[in-house]
């Protein structure tokens, strides 16, 4: 009797601690917006800016997203306000130093942000880490360098050759943007970003090949 007590209060505690963090993840994640299959949700940091949490569902697998933010010559056509990404530095297949350029509008200065990322994966999954390098490079004297820099994509497999496709992350723009401009412009540009995603990530050059189903 007193073992199937003790297992009784611990289902108890285990569920509890469940609902507890549903309620804590309600309480921190505002959803910002939903349109045409993206969702963009937001919390403040403890210095004012925001953090994101954009998800979408794509018919594409889920090593396109590498095969897409691999194509840098393509980012400024599908990342909102990208003017320019280039690859400073190739430290092996899976990890690259990159430096991004971004316009603003009037008049806010033009940013750039160096970032670093780490490339894991499985068959159904994908994860991209980014994190800053702010200081791997001179700032450029028309761009305002961002700073703190950080955050994670993923591609998940579903069924039905599906895959949902998840951006994590924040920073801080830098220069002395207002937190409330500085959030909005995020929250915009991020949900224009992966509206642009979802439509060339089913690209056929970004789809790996099936080279378990070639013809002979």
């Amino acid at each position: 009797m007193q073992c199937k007590a003790i297992k009784t209060a611990v289902c108890f505690l285990v569920l509890t601690a469940l609902l507890n963090t549903k309620i804590s993840w309600a309480d921190n994640w505002k959803l910002e917006k939903h349109k045409n299959n993206v969702s963009i949700y937001s919390k403040l940091n403890d210095s004012g800016y925001k953090e994101i949490w954009v998800k979408a569902i794509v018919e594409a697998n889920p090593h396109a997203l590498i095969a897409l933010l691999d194509d840098v010559a393509f980012s400024s056509k599908w990342i909102h306000n990208c003017l320019e990404v280039k690859i400073l530095d190739e430290v092996s297949p899976t990890e690259r130093l990159f430096v991004t350029f971004f316009t603003a509008p009037w008049p806010v200065k033009n940013r750039d942000m160096v970032t670093f990322s780490s490339i894991t994966f499985t068959d159904n999954n994908v994860q991209i880490k980014i994190s800053g390098r702010g200081d791997a490079i001179p700032h450029h004297p028309k761009y305002v360098r961002m700073q703190n820099m950080h955050g994670l994509w993923e591609a998940n497999a579903l069924e039905n050759g599906k895959s949902e496709i998840t951006y994590m992350g924040g920073g801080n723009p830098g220069g002395k943007l207002p937190t409330f401009f500085a959030n909005r412009e995020l929250i915009t540009s991020m949900f224009k970003t992966f509206q642009n995603l979802t439509k060339v990530i089913l690209l056929d050059e970004y789809q790996p090949i099936d080279t378990h189903n070639t013809s002979q």
